[in-house]
């Protein structure tokens, strides 16, 4: 199984360096427009002829990673952000690799989609759909900036992030094909709301949402919002507790929305049972190194907070798509959980909303109902039965508040 679209960043994805229009062709003898004066200085790198000090190189295992592309019988696309798609043109035109036959030929004559302009790739990628129409769940972007990981929450593109400015590596080429996998096989189809039409569904708890996000999830989407407080991250936040719930959807509106906003509490399912139940899921401890602050921090410490997330819980031994859990402070006040108790959160990501999950909207009687109930799911208990891994750091949470969960 391999994805139909391979999309590659350029500058410090594809080569290390910045083609940067604003300081190349500058020197001595300077041509115009400014790609003239890429020249090749050798089979891996390129240079300014005006400043020989202005430099790039395609990395070491990229001749090897677009021949095994082709091979698969994908398309590739260019995706960057970059401000003059002649210069990636002209830089991509003289490096040259092997295609999937053994011919040498440029990279850019081996790229079906060259989209290269400076706007978020989100927009991008809707343009890769329209020409393309292939589905976003068959494509994946290698890039080395975390902020274009908004392709993976808006439009359940796969994202693979490179670090520390070392490229694409034929392992993190690897790195990605297997989440690409892990994300297709998660998938159920969508069937619309009505819980009659999922045979293997599974209670999962309850949310209060905006109306926007809950419209999208009725379309078999995933929540796009990026306003309300979110310590995990952009995700469905979910409680086992119809209580919680409901206090949260009045909470919502002073926090992000506004108190004219609509917003209801919704039950949610996964659509197949035995996906849900096989799905890695890490029970996280309360600790802010690990959390995100989506309303004070800026876009680019944002995304790589999610990043760095995910890279500590690939350490504890799971691995994206995944469900966290954690407990959360006591909100105090009004708040329905008394003694200055912490409460449980469930945390859905974006990949596996659109793949494996439906709301049930709840009338204000339904949710009393609920609530009067007192049948609630308690996660603590879920360990065993759902696959919640739980590492060493999360007991000594639990027991550091004096929580006695095996």
């Amino acid at each position: 199984m391999y994805p139909k679209l391979v999309a590659l960043d350029t500058d410090w994805t594809l080569f290390w360096g910045w083609l940067d229009q604003k300081t190349w062709g500058k020197g001595r003898g300077a041509y115009s427009p400014v790609e003239d004066n890429i020249v090749k200085a050798n089979y891996w790198e390129v240079q300014d002829q005006s400043n020989p000090k202005n430099k790039c190189g395609m990395y070491a295992d990229v001749p090897r990673i677009i021949q095994d592309i082709l091979k698969n019988g994908a398309q590739i696309a260019i995706v960057s952000r970059n401000t003059s798609k002649a210069m990636c043109d002209r830089a991509l035109w003289y490096m040259k690799v092997n295609d999937e036959h053994g011919n040498e030929k440029s990279i850019i004559d081996l790229v079906k989609y060259d989209e290269v302009y400076n706007s978020d790739k989100t927009v991008h990628f809707a343009a890769i759909k329209g020409w393309s129409g292939f589905d976003y769940s068959d494509m994946i972007l290698y890039d080395d900036e975390a902020i274009n990981n908004t392709v993976e929450m808006m439009l359940g593109v796969t994202f693979q992030v490179s670090r520390d400015q070392k490229g694409l590596t034929w392992d993190n080429y690897q790195e990605g094909l297997a989440m690409w996998r892990r994300n297709k096989e998660i998938m159920s189809p969508y069937l619309g709301n009505n819980p009659s039409s999922y045979p293997k569904r599974k209670f999962l708890g309850y949310s209060g949402m905006d109306l926007g996000t809950i419209e999208l999830l009725e379309k078999g989407g995933g929540r796009h919002d990026r306003k309300e407080a979110a310590r995990w991250g952009y995700a469905m936040y979910v409680a086992d507790d119809p209580r919680i719930a409901k206090y949260f959807n009045e909470w919502i509106k002073g926090n992000a929305f506004g108190q004219q906003a609509t917003t209801i509490v919704c039950k949610i399912w996964a659509r197949d049972g035995d996906i849900f139940t096989n799905l890695p899921k890490i029970w996280v401890p309360d600790q802010l190194a690990l959390q995100t602050n989506v309303q004070r921090w800026d876009e680019f410490k944002i995304a790589w907070s999610q990043e760095d997330r995910d890279r500590k819980v690939a350490q504890w031994g799971v691995k994206k798509p995944y469900i966290l859990f954690a407990r959360h402070p006591n909100m105090g006040g009004s708040f329905p959980i008394k003694n200055n108790l912490r409460w449980n959160e469930m945390v859905v990501y974006g990949q596996i909303q659109e793949s494996l999950i439906f709301i049930e909207r709840l009338s204000d009687q339904q949710l009393n109902t609920e609530i009067n109930a007192g049948n609630y799911l308690h996660y603590e208990r879920m360990f065993s039965a759902w696959n919640i891994t739980v590492p060493q750091e999360a007991r000594n949470d639990f027991r550091a508040h004096r929580e006695n969960f095996n």
